[in-house]
């Protein structure tokens, strides 16, 4: 039985306005994820590879071409449906975790599901949960901001996870990390994929995680220049 497709990108282009022309970001991007993929995307600044996560996450609309999740294609959703669709079914991690800063650590990560309707009593549990199996469970009840950056991260995966999203997309996820906390987030990510089958699509620009996944998808001038598949990566 085949994998399911997760994303599907086919003849993307995006071009931003800029002065009295266009600059082109994305050129022709063809891609498939499926699910059980862990793909790392990497290339030099500039390359598109934010550009194409956004676009991934309906935050933008390709200038042509489309990009479709399990079949649905975002950008021809009315923004309500689109934002309740993103929030749902794709699991974000940012460089920088954004928190509302009055709720501790539990209430930030149970925040989504409470805000789809769920209950508060079963939403903080599964927060608890999660925030437990990831190693931070005595600081539940702390602000983020009183974290470590590596405990933040690791908090806004948990967040990412709550609503049992079809795939986790990172953005730089260890930016502004040290190296410790960086691996420690990397080994996250390889337990999430390895161990539970999840299916991550993550961008860095450090060259250490470029073998990250079992898959590794070189971006430069907008362009997918190479796409290799990895068998045993340790």
């Amino acid at each position: 039985m085949g994998k399911t497709v997760v994303i599907k990108a086919e003849n993307v282009d995006k071009s931003f306005k800029q002065g009295g022309g266009f600059v082109k970001v994305l050129r022709g991007i063809d891609l498939e994820v499926h699910s059980g993929d862990y793909a790392v995307i990497f290339g030099p600044s500039g390359c598109g590879k934010s550009t194409l996560l956004n676009l991934v996450l309906g935050i933008d609309k390709p200038t042509s071409g489309g990009i479709k999740i399990r079949g649905s294609e975002m950008a021809q959703m009315p923004e309500d449906e689109r934002r309740e669709f993103r929030a749902s079914k794709i699991g974000m991690v940012h460089q920088m975790p954004y928190w509302i800063k009055s709720l501790d650590v539990r209430h930030n990560t149970a925040l989504p599901l409470i805000i789809k309707g769920e209950k508060q009593v079963k939403a903080l549990r599964k927060a608890d949960q999660l925030i437990h199996d990831l190693g931070i469970g005595k600081l539940g009840k702390k602000i983020p901001t009183e974290l470590s950056g590596g405990e933040q991260q690791k908090a806004g995966i948990a967040r990412a996870l709550i609503c049992d999203p079809w795939i986790i997309l990172a953005d730089e996820p260890t930016g502004n990390l040290d190296s410790v906390a960086g691996e420690e987030i990397m080994r996250l990510f390889k337990h999430l994929n390895s161990d539970q089958g999840r299916t991550v699509l993550l961008v860095t620009h450090n060259e250490k995680h470029w073998n990250a996944g079992n898959r590794r998808i070189e971006m430069e001038d907008g362009k997918i220049i190479k796409d290799t598949r990895h068998k045993d990566i340790k």
